[in-house]
């Protein structure tokens, strides 16, 4: 006996995008299985646009949540009790932040479309080796997530077909997940891909799994892997840095720059909501997260680095006022000021793998390989486009050091960009950088300055509604404590 769940969801999410008109044309369809839904060409095109729709439910929000906000680029704004938990590392496993619910979705997605792509008979064979290689990369970054917020989690790689099945899974650890799930499957990915497609940037293609697998493996430390696979990126012989005058061009189109835009995540408010990101800018009200006094006082130090013209409004503190909008995503009205869309309204399109982003990661490993000269080279090449000075290698005396140089180019030049706080757990600096930052915060709250606290707090709890869905499931300490 089939449940027919995941087909009535994967066509009811369908309804919602970009092909629902001609999907409307058709006889309903939302009572079938998923193995009736997946017999031709359109369908499978239809399928793979239910994963990128998951990604956005996932990211909506999130993409700031879970990247940046436990990070020193934010701290609260307002009054809200979520963002002052958020950023004082209070969580727990009520908060929407721990909910994963939304990723596993679009993990299912991906594993209706892994197993029926290969049925559909009239689907070339090229276009299908296309679609599974989204659909393997996809998967891959969902679970890369997972392992990244929650440490070991339940794994599921064939859909939940069977009602008669026992829906609960136990945890896997996150050193199985990696090496069993997420490389397997962006190595599967990248070994489907079509290397010749470049096009459009809405898509992952053989540049963007090769960046996925870059940061996976610098995740682990395998610094071999992290070289082998940017340098089968820059390979491809595709994508290169922006122009300087470009800078904030790449943000606010991403289509029209696709020199370094590797994947950029599409939006369209009016099909998919507002994309969270308002969080930061809202044009509303009050944004959940204003930039933190650290990082905001590096942007300053420089004042010929474009990107701190184009990363927030410099005439703010100018006025004596303190930054509550970060600008870079948005365009300029006409008379110069930034657009900042209303939160409900803003489709500004997330940038998920940059040809920067990937030349930084290169950095560290060859940094962590002993090629200091090669890491610091690197670092200037992106410094050299944002026009900011140039650094010598020379300067550094460690490995420890040069990664610290690293991480701060990182944080400026991907500022907002979903990958601070992740730099610092793989960098294993959490506590070194957030604990005098949280004391601060603490302070100013009137609360116990204990700053960052349990080091296994690095991990994000789980949401208790998955605790009671999945009694199989054990909760991060000390959060279960």
């Amino acid at each position: 006996m089939k449940s027919k769940i995941y087909g009535s969801l994967l066509l009811l999410i369908i309804c919602s995008s970009v092909a629902c008109k001609k999907f409307l044309d058709e006889p309903s369809r939302t009572d079938l299985p998923a193995e009736k839904f997946w017999r031709n060409p359109d369908d499978a095109k239809l399928g793979v646009a239910a994963i990128y729709d998951g990604v956005q439910k996932t990211l909506s929000g999130n993409y700031t949540d879970w990247g940046d906000a436990r990070s020193d680029n934010f701290t609260w704004g307002g009054t809200g009790e979520n963002q002052i938990n958020i950023t004082l590392n209070g969580l727990n496993p009520t908060m929407g932040v721990a909910d994963w619910t939304s990723l596993y979705r679009t993990v299912s997605y991906c594993n209706l479309a892994i197993k029926y792509l290969p049925t559909i008979e009239l689907l070339p064979a090229t276009e299908r080796d296309n679609y599974l290689a989204q659909a393997y990369a996809i998967r891959g970054l969902m679970y890369f997530y997972a392992v990244r917020l929650w440490g070991n989690v339940p794994v599921r790689t064939i859909p939940y077909e069977d009602i008669n099945q026992d829906p609960r899974i136990a945890q896997s650890t996150a050193d199985d997940v990696m090496n069993n799930v997420i490389l397997p499957d962006l190595n599967k990915a990248y070994e489907l891909s079509d290397k010749r497609i470049t096009s459009p940037v809405w898509y992952v293609n053989s540049g963007a799994i090769l960046a996925m697998l870059t940061d996976a493996y610098l995740w682990k430390k395998d610094y071999a892997k992290v070289l082998e696979n940017s340098t089968k990126l820059m390979a491809l012989n595709r994508y290169a840095l922006e122009a300087t005058e470009n800078w904030k061009k790449m943000f606010v189109e991403p289509a029209s720059y696709p020199k370094e835009n590797i994947w950029s995540l599409q939006w369209n408010a009016l099909k998919d909501g507002g994309n969270g990101i308002s969080k930061i800018g809202s044009g509303s009200n009050t944004s959940n997260y204003h930039i933190d006094s650290t990082v905001f006082l590096r942007f300053e130090a420089d004042t010929n680095d474009i990107r701190r013209g184009y990363t927030y409004d410099t005439l703010v503190p100018e006025r004596g006022e303190r930054v509550t909008q970060i600008a870079k995503f948005y365009a300029y009205g006409p008379n110069g000021n930034v657009l900042y869309p209303n939160n409900n309204e803003n489709e500004a399109k997330l940038p998920m793998y940059r040809f920067a982003d990937v030349l930084l990661m290169r950095a560290e490993a060859l940094n962590m390989t002993g090629d200091k000269g090669g890491a610091i080279a690197l670092v200037n090449q992106v410094r050299r486009r944002a026009r900011a000075k140039q650094l010598n290698a020379a300067d550094y005396n460690s490995p420890k050091e040069v990664e610290k140089v690293i991480l701060d180019e990182r944080q400026l030049e991907l500022f907002a960009e979903g990958k601070r706080w992740f730099d610092l757990r793989r960098t294993d600096r959490v506590v070194e950088v957030m604990d005098p930052i949280l004391r601060y915060r603490q302070s100013q709250q009137g609360m116990e300055a204990v700053g960052f606290g349990d080091i296994r707090k690095v991990l994000f709890p789980i949401s208790r509604s998955a605790l009671t869905n999945n009694t199989l499931l054990v909760q991060n300490k000390p959060y279960s404590e």
